[in-house]
């Protein structure tokens, strides 16, 4: 006799109610998009330019492709080599957003989390010899960065989107398993704008490669729909367990047989999970936020208060993280962050000489 599974019965009508209520929202926005895409293409939306080279670091779905962590590997890149680089973001879900900032002088840091933003603070941290500014008006602490620090390079992070600035080089981040997810607008799918935009990028970098989600199926469907545009893959690797409470540093080897309470708010919370256990840690629990998630100090102390209950070595979480908690956690809590670099894994050399053409010819073409 069959039985009647009423639980995935259950589950796909809520789906389907979801579906039933999200689509008109997700028609309207879709209209929206193609209706502003077109204002650009025509000329009613002006388009600003830098007397600099700018390089835009961007994707067509929310968040998850790891966009910080491929800035900050251009722009350690870009200082490493000689060039004057600058990081130009929004700042999201910053304190007075509509002010413009200056996060780092490439000296010091010169805000604070909540002013900066967390991602834009992150770099200003990871990145102490390069300027980090943040406006919704990028045009505005573009000159500002070129008045300031004579910018030879400027990375405009998170700005596929940013159509009012003119970019010399537009870079498309993918992730190699989620893809287009759906293939839906928001809020029905992931996409911020229809997939045959992805014309607009220079160049293509998927994302987050593994030996199980190598990419091969995407870079078919880019080479047979946008052929021309050179494409790239990059992976993320864990780099170090740090515990920043008591300044000391291990290799990812650590995590070996260690008891671990993991948090993390992050667009896609997993790939971190997945990461922790890839390095043999027992994970005795795991907390999933949102991403930019403010912790409040009752929070923190519920994870401290798991961890005590469960016997954990520590608690365990990101980069990204930590800058939104450590001023809410004590100095007697035991909590380490796992950091994470991205890198090329085919055609760094052609990738990187790319940049470093497009600078020379742009400082030869403008004098600050």
């Amino acid at each position: 006799m069959n039985t009647v599974n009423w639980s995935a019965i259950h589950a796909k009508r809520q789906r389907n109610v979801i579906t039933f209520f999200l689509r008109p929202i997700s028609l309207v926005y879709s209209l929206a998009i193609r209706l502003r895409l077109i204002a650009y293409e025509v000329g009613l939306f002006s388009i600003k330019s830098l007397p600099t080279y700018v390089v835009s670091i961007g994707n067509i779905t929310t968040g998850g492709t790891g966009k910080t962590p491929f800035v900050a590997m251009l722009a350690e890149w870009a200082s490493r080599n000689g060039f004057r680089v600058g990081i130009l973001s929004r700042g999201y879900k910053r304190k007075r957003s509509r002010n413009t900032l200056v996060v780092s002088d490439g000296k010091k840091v010169l805000a604070s989390v909540a002013e900066a933003g967390d991602e834009p603070f992150l770099l200003a941290k990871k990145l102490p010899t390069v300027p980090v500014l943040v406006s919704k008006k990028r045009c505005r602490i573009g000159h500002l960065a070129l008045s300031l620090f004579n910018s030879e390079l400027l990375l405009l992070d998170d700005g596929y989107q940013h159509l009012s600035l003119k970019r010399d080089l537009d870079i498309l981040l993918l992730d190699a398993k989620r893809q287009f997810g759906n293939r839906s607008l928001l809020p029905l799918g992931p996409l911020r704008e229809p997939v045959e935009q992805a014309k607009r990028a220079d160049l293509i970098i998927i994302t987050r490669c593994t030996d199980e989600h190598p990419g091969d199926d995407l870079v078919d469907f880019l080479q047979r729909n946008f052929p021309g545009r050179p494409i790239f893959r990059s992976g993320h690797f864990p780099d170090q367990v740090m515990f920043p409470l008591v300044g000391k540093t291990y290799s990812p080897g650590f995590l070996s047989g260690k008891k671990v309470l993991a948090f993390a708010g992050l667009a896609n919370p997993d790939n971190f999970l997945e990461m922790v256990k890839g390095l043999g840690a027992h994970v005795i629990h795991f907390k999933a936020f949102s991403d930019h998630h403010p912790f409040t100090k009752d929070e923190i102390e519920e994870l401290a208060s798991w961890k005590r209950r469960s016997d954990a070595d520590f608690l365990l979480t990101t980069e990204k993280d930590w800058v939104r908690t450590d001023s809410k956690i004590g100095a007697d809590l035991d909590v380490a962050i796992l950091t994470i670099k991205t890198g090329l894994l085919s055609g760094r050399d052609i990738f990187f000489d790319i940049i470093r053409q497009g600078i020379i010819k742009s400082t030869k073409t403008f004098s600050h």
